[in-house]
């Protein structure tokens, strides 16, 4: 793979996945900017031989970057993601993509036109058994789809009072539901491949004083008919990243569970349950590809992040690739959030299809 420079603006823990992932790629991080300087300079000495920054722009001036990876708090993904562009980066920006579909809108504008890749992480996408699962929906495996359900449950807000993601002025309008829920809901079209079309949801504040939800349910229409239901919170004592999807089918259903990822339940109608594994010589699709490892081999969040950066960085460097998630797809995202967040507020089903 050609190697391409890259700077990352932000220094928390997936911002240190991102470096992690581009030197894993073969790629080179060349600079990183952080809202202190002291924040910059610990980031730059983890990753070695890059040099530390506390203003964006000054980055941006400084050096001859390939490629902005945008790991900041949610309300900075426009701002600094539409300056990389404007100096010809391309983007990778951490989800949700922005905090409205104004903005999100503005960032696909901006792509109208030129030859930069705007990539958005939906790393989910890049596990073998979620690639599994797309193509035996796909080739007809499950027979019609009638119902799509889960959840995504963490404990971050249980004990915790404070942190940016708590906060409207640096998350935007929705917590739980924006930072977990965008996840689940890419999942959910990128394996049914249905869109949302309706959204009902009801958002809870479980814990006095905070702005935002810490729990949100909510229930679903498909296009292709299906019905849907999710819930999505970060008061789930002991659940630290529970990303449960299921399908039902009219002659099957899957179960996967992010926090199993090597395992899928392939339940039948005639015939007993299946555990099916992760199996670069047995699974379908694209997934012996996105798998790294021989059988019995456990792959996980790593390695689903390295899958889809892998073909960002192949069409950023104008090689052949296959598919990844890009600012379409968050910006799509954006739709199904805010129809939610007008549930809310209307108390009603709301339309998420543009």
């Amino acid at each position: 793979m050609t190697e391409l420079r890259s700077a990352i603006v932000g220094s928390g823990f997936v911002a240190r996945v991102h470096a992690a992932t581009v030197r894993d790629l073969g790629g080179t991080v060349v600079a990183v900017c952080s809202r202190t300087r002291a924040g910059a300079e610990l980031f730059a000495d983890e990753v070695g031989d890059v040099t530390a920054y506390d203003s964006f722009d000054d980055l941006l001036r400084g050096e001859a970057v390939d490629v902005v990876h945008v790991c900041t708090p949610n309300a900075l993904h426009a701002e600094q993601a539409l300056l990389a562009l404007e100096y010809g980066s391309h983007v990778v920006c951490e989800k949700p993509l922005a905090t409205s579909t104004e903005e999100s809108g503005r960032m696909l504008e901006a792509l109208n036109g030129t030859d930069r890749i705007g990539a958005v992480a939906y790393h989910v996408r890049g596990y073998p058994l979620v690639e599994h699962m797309r193509a035996t929906v796909a080739g007809g495996g499950l027979g019609e789809l009638r119902v799509v359900h889960g959840r995504y449950v963490c404990d971050d807000a249980l004990l915790v009072s404070a942190g940016w993601r708590l906060l409207p002025e640096s998350s935007g309008p929705t917590y739980v539901t924006a930072d977990l829920g965008a996840h689940w809901f890419d999942l959910a079209e990128h394996v049914t491949g249905a869109r949302i079309s309706e959204v009902l949801a009801d958002f809870r504040t479980f814990v006095p004083g905070r702005a935002l939800e810490d729990h949100a349910s909510l229930l679903l229409r498909f296009d292709n008919g299906a019905a849907g239901s999710a819930e999505f919170s970060a008061l789930g004592p002991g659940r630290k990243n529970q990303l449960l999807f299921e399908l039902e089918g009219s002659r099957g259903g899957f179960t996967w569970d992010q926090e199993s990822p090597n395992e899928l339940l392939h339940r039948h109608a005639e015939s007993p349950t299946e555990i099916v594994v992760k199996d670069p010589g047995a699974n379908v699709g694209r997934a012996a590809r996105f798998a790294r490892y021989p059988p019995g081999h456990a792959e996980g969040y790593g390695d689903a992040f390295r899958v889809i950066l892998a073909d960002a960085y192949r069409a950023m460097a104008g090689e052949p690739h296959g598919s990844f998630p890009t600012f379409a797809d968050g910006h799509r995202g954006m739709q199904v959030l805010e129809a939610a967040l007008r549930s809310v507020q209307d108390g009603s089903w709301v339309s998420c299809v543009s």
